[in-house]
């Protein structure tokens, strides 16, 4: 069935495809659909929980950033217009002209930004699409801030998983690693399982590449030793859960501390908005600029 799946790439992701294979290849297809709809579900239930928390402050955001610029670009000139209007010496806040003035800067110079951003942009996408930048990136995901510990998790879980219903029907671990690996799509990871193969090759220990990767916690490489020492699939099984609940430890984590970030940066903005925008207008609304036209 994989084979026929893997025609139309477009409507089944490489994920699923490749767990679909381990399920055939090892016997186990009934396991291997219930952990692609396990990870399916997953996945989703990640994506909700971080859309509910970014995309409501991610509008507040671009509102904010739309207010400050739009709301500097007429308010300034307007308040200008009302203190020369009444013969005020009263002077806009400083903070309010110097962003007014940097507006109106980009506003005259518009194309270098728009190029430094575009040239900027291009230059990352082709380096990522060499080796060495697919792999540098690929490890960035592993280690980025917030996200990447559990990007890891995930995929180190899925990996193990496929793994362990390889070695329940009978395949030697050497080849419960070549056929599992493809259930992840991460240069590092794979790098990573093909040490592992080549490890076994030479007689060494193929949960090596795991730990001085430094990406696995000291747990996880305990519990594969001491699996290699009595029962492997025994401890695997037990890995497993493990792994659940550090996943879902690492998730409530990330649900407390990203949306305490998210507002933080809304928070700068909408301070920004009343250093710039509202303090101007407020001084219009109290009149006070009335006392120094009249010399009071």
């Amino acid at each position: 069935m994989y084979t026929t799946m893997e025609y139309y790439s477009n409507v089944f992701p490489y994920i699923y495809i490749n767990m679909i294979k381990v399920g055939e290849l090892s016997g186990s297809l009934t396991n291997s659909l219930e952990q692609a709809i396990k990870y399916l579900d997953d996945s989703a239930d990640i994506n909700k929980k971080v859309k509910k928390v970014l995309v409501p402050n991610i509008i507040q955001f671009v509102v904010l950033t739309l207010l400050l610029v739009i709301g500097t670009l007429v308010i300034v000139p307007y308040i200008q217009g009302i203190f020369d209007s009444v013969g005020s010496s009263a002077k806009i806040p400083e903070i309010t002209m110097c962003f007014f003035n940097f507006i109106n800067n980009i506003g005259k110079v518009w194309y270098i930004p728009v190029a430094l951003i575009l040239g900027t942009v291009g230059g990352i996408v082709f380096y990522i699409n060499t080796p060495k930048g697919k792999y540098n990136f690929h490890y960035f995901k592993y280690t980025m801030p917030i996200f990447g510990k559990l990007i890891y998790s995930l995929d180190f879980s899925r990996f193990i998983k496929a793994m362990l219903l390889n070695l329940n029907n009978g395949m030697r671990i050497q080849d419960s690693l070549d056929v599992s690996k493809n259930v992840v799509k991460n240069y590092v990871f794979l790098s990573m399982v093909e040490t592992s193969i080549n490890n076994i090759l030479i007689g060494q220990s193929w949960i090596e590449p795991f730990e001085k990767s430094g990406l696995s916690s000291p747990m996880i490489i305990e519990m594969l030793k001491i699996g290699m020492q009595t029962d492997l699939s025994e401890m695997m099984n037990k890995l497993v859960e493990y792994m659940e609940i550090d996943i879902q430890n690492i998730l409530d984590k990330i649900m407390k501390v990203f949306p305490q970030l998210v507002y933080s940066v809304v928070g700068v903005m909408l301070i920004l908005f009343v250093l710039i925008v509202f303090v101007p207008i407020l001084e219009v609304y109290t009149g006070t600029f009335l006392f120094d036209a009249a010399g009071i």
